[in-house]
């Protein structure tokens, strides 16, 4: 019977596991070009508020400033955490009607950033609205084109808000739209000028006299409470500083001479008549260490210079002034307030003046004397080296002959050195005269 192969059964299959779901992870949306910023906002201001591009009265950059028709203008103080101090904002919104629209418009696979979700800036930068004077604002439209330009002519209040216009698109707009910011200029407007009558119209030119008297009153206000803390430390107090004329040093030294004792001590030792008294000596002796203790001071000298109690007022006076000048007006304007402020005599900064020379002169004296002092310890910091100086030289000297020998030394007699000779008898073993024979 033919003998047939049978195919071996088939392997249960194992029961196959089900894979586990895969975890879905949210992706992080990528970085925003232009992210979103906080601003911190004035109260209670009208709904037709908005944020305008104005030209900087100081530099002519373009600015962002918060206008309110109700409350006027407002610029924005930038407040940053210190670079090396990591930080961020987490930004979210209020819930609004929209909200459910935003939702089925992401639910159907539109991609979106909702600033209701959640946004974290990269930066903590903060933005406060602070109130600003409009006139800083049209100042451009006052000042003359050029520094050169001392004369000027009175025009009426169409064309300086027609030069106000062709600085910036945003005042034509905002002329346009609200008429009561036209009344808010006019009313600035004669604060800084001199008008008069043309018919049934009014004419303006600026007055530096009345633009000085203006930035006084505010530098005065400023000055009423201090300036903050950074700028009174670093503009008021070190610039009233008295230097320190000379350093007084007190030195005074504590000595212990060594003493010795000595105490004879005799010791009898009774005998016999005929036998006779030795006496022996000891002598005990008891030092002291040498000790010596100096001790050094330093007293401070200082000029007696007192500073009168207007200074102080004066100097921050001056500092609001320079802070207005510089970053509110014009360059055009800036040069003219200064000299105009040097020359008036309300208020009079003659002390301030005479005080800060007298200062200057004490510093100059001081750096002297301590560039003087300075040389006169080092030279005496020589002398008293001289003798380290001199070993100093003289190990120098021996290193240098070393290291030429050295360099002067043959091949042979560089391997020779490194032979091992510890068994070895040396040369001049073999002169030596032979031991006498018994």
């Amino acid at each position: 019977m033919a003998r047939t192969r049978s195919k071996p059964a088939a392997k249960a299959t194992k029961e196959s596991t089900p894979e586990p779901a895969p975890v879905k992870t949210k992706v992080l949306p990528p970085a925003d070009a232009n992210p979103p910023k906080l601003f911190v906002l004035p109260k209670d201001t009208s709904k037709d508020a908005r944020i305008v591009t104005l030209d900087n009265p100081a530099n002519d950059a373009p600015s962002r400033y918060f206008f309110c028709p109700e409350k006027g203008f407002y610029e924005f103080t930038r407040i940053a955490a210190p670079k090396k101090d990591y930080k961020s904002w987490l930004i979210t919104g209020e819930k609004s009607a929209d909200d459910e629209v935003e939702e089925k418009e992401m639910a159907r696979g539109q991609e979106g950033v909702k600033i209701g979700n959640g946004y974290v800036t990269k930066a903590a930068d903060l933005f406060i609205a602070t109130s600003i004077d409009l006139l800083f604002l049209i100042l451009p439209a006052l000042a003359p084109k050029t520094a050169k330009e001392t004369k000027q002519h009175f025009l009426a209040l169409d064309d300086h808000l027609d030069r106000l216009c062709s600085i910036s698109k945003h005042w034509q707009v905002l002329l346009a739209q609200y008429p009561t910011l036209k009344t808010m200029i006019e009313k600035r407007m004669a604060v800084i000028c001199d008008s008069v009558e043309a018919g049934n119209e009014s004419m303006y030119r600026i007055s530096q006299d009345k633009l000085l008297s203006v930035l006084l009153n505010k530098a005065e206000r400023m000055c009423k409470n201090g300036l903050p803390p950074s700028m009174e430390q670093k503009f008021i107090k070190t610039a009233l500083e008295v230097p320190v004329m000379s350093i007084k040093r007190e030195e005074s030294s504590l000595s212990v001479v060594s003493e010795s004792t000595s105490t004879d001590a005799e010791n009898s030792q009774a005998s016999t008549t005929t036998t006779s008294m030795d006496s022996q000596s000891s002598t005990e002796s008891v030092s002291t260490v040498a000790t010596s203790i100096s001790t050094t001071s330093e007293v401070l000298t200082k000029h007696p210079v007192s500073t009168p109690p207007e200074i102080p007022h004066l100097l921050r006076l001056r500092t609001a002034m320079t802070y207005l000048t510089s970053t509110y007006l014009p360059k055009t304007f800036q040069l003219s307030i200064q000299d105009a402020l040097r020359s008036t005599k309300s208020p009079d900064f003659t002390p301030l003046n005479a005080h800060l020379a007298e200062l200057t002169s004490l510093r100059s004296k001081a750096a002297a004397l301590r560039s003087i002092s300075d040389n006169v310890s080092r030279k005496r910091a020589y002398e008293e080296d001289d003798e380290k100086a001199a070993e100093r030289e003289e190990k120098k000297r021996k290193k240098e002959e070393d290291e030429r020998k050295k360099k002067m030394e043959s091949r042979g007699v560089k391997q020779l050195k490194k032979v091992d000779t510890s068994g070895m008898k040396k040369l001049s073993a073999f002169f030596t005269k032979a031991p006498k024979k018994a």
